[in-house]
């Protein structure tokens, strides 16, 4: 589903943020905003959007800024309320296989294309995401970085997805490429929660050798020693998908903390009762100033350790930058 964030309707998205609210809000608050206060800063955001285009002043009445979290957020929502269509109370009826992540969606259809075509196309017609849609049918999809396939004997498997545009050593984690143990663990940690069975596994194992080889980086040969039979790699694969799903869990409790920390750049001090001056200081601003507000009084402060004595626009910028891997370019 391609350019929803600057296709939704308005007053439709207005009124399905509402639902989420009312539905998800149990006291009707949130950080001492009530449901009201949103929708109005929302509405105020989405009619005041401007741009100017050959001397003319013009007014955004579908969708919002691109690249906006707001927008993004907007989106999602549409997506998330569109999927109670009848499209989707068909699937649940044929006990289909549904999924969805972001403006991507998958399922599998026992039926005929024609069919299909009808349904979907009913569906989105009286649906949030009627707009533009891309369709893929086959035996063979992609969805993300999976590829999946439909076997002959009714089964779905799925291996690494590698876009053609891409380098075939991709980035997967937020390490520099020189860090190249760290790298390895990384797309063989991927290659096991996408490869569905040991032959697939063992392929792909080959191509990511293959692949650090062909980009100059070079590997023991311990390093692709090991061979797994059929049920060592299932035990392997599920402890590996167990850990995933753990330390998905464990990030959404670290960045739920973090909304409630103030990361403070502390300089390098020789005398220890000058940091600790420095750190007083700081807490009896903060208290004096936002201490006693509703929105700030249960913020935590964590001292963030810098190496100069005296802190520049860079070190006072905690967050200055996305991952590694997304300043990383292909090598074509």
């Amino acid at each position: 589903m391609d350019d929803l964030t600057t296709s939704f309707l308005h007053d439709q998205t207005m009124s399905t943020l509402q639902r989420l609210l009312i539905e998800q809000l149990q006291d009707e608050t949130i950080d001492g905003l009530t449901i009201d206060i949103i929708l109005q800063l929302v509405h105020l955001v989405l009619k005041n959007q401007f741009c100017v285009y050959n001397n003319g002043l013009y007014q955004q009445i579908h969708g919002g800024a691109s690249g906006l979290p707001l927008t993004m957020l907007l989106t999602y929502v549409n997506l998330f309320y569109g999927q109670d269509s009848e499209l989707m109370k068909t699937i649940k009826e044929k006990d289909e296989f549904f999924g969805r992540y972001r403006e991507q969606a998958i399922l599998t259809w026992h039926g005929s294309k024609d069919e299909f075509c009808t349904l979907i196309k009913r569906s989105i017609h009286v649906e949030h995401t009627r707009h533009l849609v891309t369709m893929s049918i086959g035996s063979t999809v992609h969805f993300h970085d999976v590829e999946i396939s439909h076997s002959k004997n009714d089964v779905l498997e799925s291996k690494v997805y590698y876009d053609p545009n891409i380098d075939t050593l991709p980035n997967v984690s937020d390490e520099p490429m020189e860090n190249k143990s760290k790298q390895l663990h990384a797309v063989l940690y991927r290659a096991v929660r996408c490869c569905s069975s040991v032959m697939k596994f063992h392929h792909e194992r080959r191509h990511i050798q293959f692949s650090f080889l062909t980009s100059e980086f070079g590997l023991s040969k311990r390093s692709f020693s090991c061979l797994l039979n059929e049920d060592e790699y299932r035990h392997l694969r599920q402890r590996i998908i167990q850990d995933t799903e753990l330390q998905m869990k464990l990030k959404k409790q670290r960045e739920k903390q973090n909304q409630h920390t103030l990361f403070i750049p502390c300089p390098k001090f020789l005398d220890h009762k000058q940091l600790a001056d420095y750190k007083k200081g700081i807490i009896e601003w903060w208290k004096k100033y936002y201490g006693n507000e509703p929105q700030t009084k249960h913020i935590q402060i964590k001292w963030v350790e810098s190496t100069s004595k005296n802190l520049t626009n860079s070190d006072i910028l905690v967050n200055k930058r996305p991952p590694i891997r997304l300043l990383t370019l292909s090598k074509k």
